[in-house]
């Protein structure tokens, strides 16, 4: 499964759903401490910094969010 992640933060949830097996295709962070973060542990994952100007998403079967 493949899924996306708004107001992604630290990576809380994106980590325990790539230990359920999933597979990270979007990520939407603007805090960029947090970018930081993410970049070094999911360095091929597509990020954006404003939910409001992601235009398409990824094929994804979940999206979560950390809001």
């Amino acid at each position: 499964m493949r899924y996306a992640s708004l107001f992604t933060g630290i990576g809380g949830f994106d980590l325990a759903a790539d230990r359920a097996g999933m597979r990270c295709e979007l990520q939407v962070e603007k805090d960029k401490h947090c970018l930081n973060l993410l970049t070094h542990h999911w360095p091929d994952v597509r990020k954006e910094t404003d939910v409001k100007e992601v235009e398409t998403l990824p094929a994804v079967d979940l999206v979560c969010g950390g809001f």
